[in-house]
């Protein structure tokens, strides 16, 4: 009997221990994210040389990034992610239309799909990537004949409880999104 009731409480103990421990690390992980929230802007015709950009600032984690671009005569045009201000990838359409440079893994996909004079350009990650302070996509136009381009990114808010990493009282104050 008195076996019996010591391995009870053992494995007792090791459930109540697994159970605070799950509940722990998804606080300390931040895995809890807030709702999606899409980003959208329509650029329109950019000339060779000129530059447009994107900009969320507030914490949380990035999904995707889709650029649309229409007409070009050589895809010399330049996409860069930022997060925090230091560049998470940096390509062009010209790479990514290489089906060799493509990427396409459980953890990252990145390509060009081409119907006619639209290239859309697919940049995703998994898992998501934390941000603290901003998210900033770059289209940098470097060829004549880009007729339209749309920029959409896919994020999610951090959460009060998330504690995105390096958070100060001045990070704090700011918006979730803006």
């Amino acid at each position: 009997m008195h076996q019996v009731l010591f391995a009870s409480t053992r494995m007792f103990a090791a459930l109540a221990l697994a159970a605070s421990a799950g509940v722990a690390f998804a606080c300390v992980e931040g895995e809890v994210r807030g709702e999606p929230i899409s980003a959208q802007r329509d650029v329109g015709a950019l000339a060779q040389g000129e530059e447009a950009s994107m900009q969320v600032i507030g914490a949380g984690w990035f999904h995707a990034a889709e650029i649309v671009k229409t007409g070009r005569s050589s895809d010399s045009t330049f996409v860069t992610i930022e997060l925090d201000g230091e560049p998470l990838m940096q390509t062009a359409f010209s790479t990514l239309k290489n089906k060799w440079m493509q990427l396409e893994t459980p953890y990252l996909i990145a390509n060009v799909r081409t119907e006619g004079d639209v290239d859309t350009m697919t940049l995703w990650y998994r898992p998501d990537v934390k941000f603290n302070t901003r998210v900033v996509v770059r289209v940098d136009v470097q060829e004549a004949g880009v007729d339209n381009i749309v920029m959409r990114s896919v994020l999610s808010r951090a959460l009060p409880h998330s504690h995105p990493d390096s958070q100060t009282g001045a990070v704090l104050a700011l918006p979730a999104f803006k």
